[in-house]
């Protein structure tokens, strides 16, 4: 059986005994359905010799189950009219399908199946290794990542936030079948897992084929995150990159607090006024005067104590050096210069409709319930646009004297260099990570997909 909470927002929530929470809002503008799982295991869980643990197994979970080989579970769900695939980040592993609405019933049956019982058969551990050694090649030729990935490690000195999702080479060679079968069997239980259902369906109808599906599972033991608490940084780090590549980047990140701190109310303005489409003062300062291509500040939200990321993509012939400066005079601005009632007003009102934008899909809305309610808690989703219209021109001001401070900053460029015997450079022209906020927070934070 299950106990239903109360309904906040329309999101209804209900919890299995063996601990699965279970979030419902139906949606009934078309008929279709989405179902996300929420496993709160990432990149933070793990430790030095295990790195990128967490991204490999979310691959293994696509290579079979005795019940469904990995052909079928494609036909399964693609069979069903569906589309389905998963993500990685640094707090949690996510898994999706959306379907009609008649046929959400399959999602249930693969997940559940899934949660328990997928194989990790030693010929696919080996041959997805060299799957994720090779999609780690590729992220490594291109500068976002890697400067990205020297950054992360310079900043924290600590926390399990210090390396990557997709893991250091190393581990990724040494790892074993037992590892990563251990780490899954752990983690991978209903009482570690939400699950977001939102479509077209009836709650009490669906919840009885959740009971059956998930009603049986086993929970495993309680799971506790990192203890590890980051030390206050007490002055600026840098760290530099020579690589081959034909333009130069800088990023600047400042550690802030973790998610459902009220300062990030007006951090999320600041990032608004900073980087948000060509009237923001980073595209007027920085992209006008082609001092560079693109610019963003980007507050993470996440689990333990994170940070903001102000990240440039250099014009041609434009040196790190250059673009620093530019950036840091309009940090000094947001510092020192209280904004303008219109400037203000503006900017919460993009902020308000980049919100209510991302979740035009039930798609959007499952990841979007899921994703707060795993870093923090989905009850953020029902006071966020309020507490974004309470923002003050003073907080922002505030909120940047505290953040945004020298000491607190750590500094990373990217220097290109001439490729060995003068040829192309091998710098990609998609960018690694990019400025997108709360829709696809997977990839603002940094998350790999399958």
């Amino acid at each position: 059986m299950t106990t239903q909470g109360e309904n906040r927002s329309e999101i209804i929530e209900h919890k299995l005994l063996n601990g699965l929470k279970v979030l419902t809002k139906e949606v009934h503008a078309a008929p279709v359905a989405s179902s996300y799982i929420w496993y709160k295991v990432g990149s933070r869980n793990e430790r030095p010799g295990l790195t990128g643990v967490s991204h490999w197994v979310e691959h293994m979970l696509f290579k079979g189950t005795p019940k469904f080989s990995k052909e079928e579970l494609g036909r399964f769900i693609e069979g069903n009219g569906g589309r389905w695939n998963a993500f990685t980040s640094n707090d949690y592993t996510a898994y999706y399908e959306t379907l009609p609405a008649d046929k959400i019933s399959v999602a249930l049956a693969l997940e559940s199946d899934r949660m328990q019982n997928s194989v990790f058969d030693p010929e696919e551990v080996e041959a997805e290794r060299t799957v994720i050694l090779s999609e780690r090649e590729g992220y490594e030729n291109t500068p976002q990542f890697v400067l990205r990935e020297e950054v992360q490690a310079t900043a924290y000195k600590a926390h399990p936030y210090q390396w990557g999702i997709i893991g250091w080479p190393s581990d990724l060679k040494t790892m074993t079948r037992d590892d990563l079968y251990d780490y899954y069997r752990q983690r991978y239980v209903p009482n570690n897992a939400t699950l977001i259902l939102v479509g077209d369906f009836d709650t009490a109808d669906l919840l009885k084929q959740v009971e059956d599906y998930f009603g049986t599972l086993a929970p495993g033991e309680s799971i506790a995150g990192p203890s590890t608490i980051e030390p206050e940084q007490r002055g600026e780090r840098r760290v530099t990159v020579r690589k081959e590549g034909t333009l130069a980047y800088v990023a600047i990140v400042y550690h802030i607090p973790a998610a459902g701190h009220p300062d990030f109310y007006p951090l999320e303005v600041i990032s608004t006024v900073l980087s948000m489409g060509k009237t923001s003062r980073f595209y007027r300062a920085l992209v006008d005067k082609q001092l560079a291509t693109s610019a963003y500040f980007y507050p993470d939200f996440s689990k333990d104590a994170g940070l903001a990321w102000t990240f440039a993509e250099a014009q041609v012939g434009v040196d790190p050096t250059t673009l620093e400066k530019a950036l840091l005079e309009q940090i000094d601005r947001i510092q020192n210069e209280i904004l303008t009632e219109t400037e203000l007003e503006k900017a919460i009102n993009q902020t308000e409709a980049h919100f209510i934008f991302s979740l035009d899909s039930v798609s959007n809305q499952a990841a979007q319930i899921g994703y707060y309610e795993t870093v923090y808690d989905y009850k953020y989703l029902d006071t966020y646009l309020e507490n974004i219209r309470s923002v003050t021109r003073e907080q922002i001001r505030e909120a940047a004297q505290k953040y945004l401070t020298e000491d607190n900053r750590t500094v990373g460029y990217f220097q290109p260099v001439t490729p060995a015997g003068g040829g192309a450079s091998s710098e990609s022209a998609t960018p690694a990570f990019h400025y997108m906020r709360q829709s696809a927070f997977f990839q603002a934070q940094g998350g790999v997909e399958r």
